[in-house]
């Protein structure tokens, strides 16, 4: 599960859609039904939209992961049993993997507090062309980003009232009114 997410037969099986397949383990569900169970599980942290549900869905079934059958109009979704298998088996090493974050965050805890404020502009930078090239929905997207940049303005706001203070104190300190 270590960075994009897991690999089936050489194809990238996103985290989203190990998720669904875990959720779908349970029993068979129709899209927005998964959606709402998406929404419950992640309330708070990410809002999953019907853009990103429905093509996950379509590449697992591509895949031979997941399986469709129509009843009276709606498309139910189950997994096959490639899938089940490979849920099991990937869940299997999950605890070697958690093993494997949690050392790499302790990792990157102690260099980021050497160089946490050696350039912040660069790891911006570095966050959104990040960003940019992972694939998801559109609405999504835009939703993060905005997020992001009400976040980075808040922040400004931030930095510029202390600019503010500062200059303030400077100018009583030399004696200049304000």
């Amino acid at each position: 599960m270590i960075g994009k997410g897991y690999c089936y037969k050489e194809k990238r099986i996103s985290p989203l859609q190990f998720v669904m397949m875990i959720i779908l383990r349970e029993k068979p569900m129709y899209g927005y039904e998964l959606l709402k169970r998406l929404r419950e599980e992640f309330k708070g942290i990410w809002t999953p939209q019907t853009g990103s549900i429905y093509p996950a869905l379509k590449k697992l079934e591509n895949h031979g992961l997941v399986k469709s059958e129509t009843r009276e109009g709606t498309d139910y979704y189950y997994l096959s049993e490639e899938g089940n298998a490979f849920v099991v088996d990937s869940i299997a090493k999950i605890p070697g993997d958690i093993e494997f974050i949690i050392r790499y965050l302790n990792i990157l805890a102690q260099a980021a507090s050497g160089v946490r404020d050696e350039n912040p502009e660069k790891h911006i930078r570095a966050f959104l062309s990040d960003f940019d090239q992972d694939i998801c929905d559109p609405k999504e997207r835009l939703e993060t980003l905005r997020n992001i940049r009400e976040m980075l303005i808040s922040k400004l706001a931030s930095v510029q009232s202390k600019i503010e203070e500062i200059e303030k104190m400077m100018k009583v300190e030399r004696g200049e009114s304000f």
